[in-house]
């Protein structure tokens, strides 16, 4: 199967993302700054040495605005999800508090990752050219089944949202099927590094309990679905 022809993007619609690019590199970086700004302003002293307690303490006393935002939005451009599933239960209180914050970041992230892929769909899809990747498009008949295998995976989070948003998923099934599997994961590593943390072993236990159920489920996933997402893919052809 030849690749249809594409129509390169117009001089507009360059500059246009490349604006988007500039606001959202302006936006990242007052984010940051007023993160740290806050952190080293109010933190109590600690000991340089003791540096997993400076860390600890400067993280508390990060606005939990400032955390969540970020949440929001890093992971979009390569930041571990995980660094946030470990964390944000040294910055929001409550174990119920911190699912329901994590969980409505992390789909909040799902939405602007779709976003701007179809945003940026010539620029990635030319940068995937020039690097000697092909994304291949995804059937629709099969489209919920790639999604909950591509999101159970150990792909990246940055690439899983791409790789869909690019391979043609619909906004709808991306989010239906995609939040309840990375809610799932994210559930068994918050868990864990809440226990961690707080030196608690019993929620050390649950939490490796379900990273380790997460992990024999993806090993059956991709064991039984290696045949429908070899035929679920048009792969076109060099």
């Amino acid at each position: 199967m030849c690749p249809k022809p594409t129509t390169p993007p117009s001089r507009a619609g360059r500059q246009h993302a490349s604006g988007a690019r500039r606001l959202l590199v302006v936006f990242l970086g007052v984010v940051l700054i007023a993160g740290l700004w806050w952190a080293l302003r109010a933190g109590p002293k600690v000991p340089l040495a003791d540096w997993t307690a400076l860390f600890l303490v400067r993280l508390e006393h990060i606005p939990p605005w400032v955390y969540l935002i970020s949440f929001v939005v890093l992971p979009a451009f390569g930041v571990p999800i995980f660094a946030y599933y470990l964390t944000i239960g040294v910055v929001i209180d409550g174990l119920g508090l911190t699912l329901l914050a994590a969980w409505t970041c992390m789909a909040a992230n799902m939405a602007l990752s779709y976003l701007l892929a179809r945003g940026l769909h010539y620029p990635l899809k030319g940068l995937a050219t020039r690097r000697g990747y092909r994304i291949p498009r995804l059937r629709p008949a099969d489209e919920w089944k790639i999604i909950v295998m591509v999101r159970a995976s150990p792909l990246p989070w940055m690439m899983q949202n791409y790789l869909l948003a690019l391979g043609g998923a619909r906004f709808r099934p991306y989010m239906l099927f995609g939040v309840p599997v990375q809610a799932l994961i994210g559930l068994g590593v918050i868990l864990l590094g809440d226990a961690i943390l707080s030196g608690d072993i019993r929620w050390a236990l649950v939490g490796l309990f379900l990273v380790a159920a997460v992990w024999v489920t993806l090993r059956i996933m991709r064991g039984r679905g290696e045949a429908v997402l070899g035929a679920s893919w048009d792969r076109p052809e060099a």
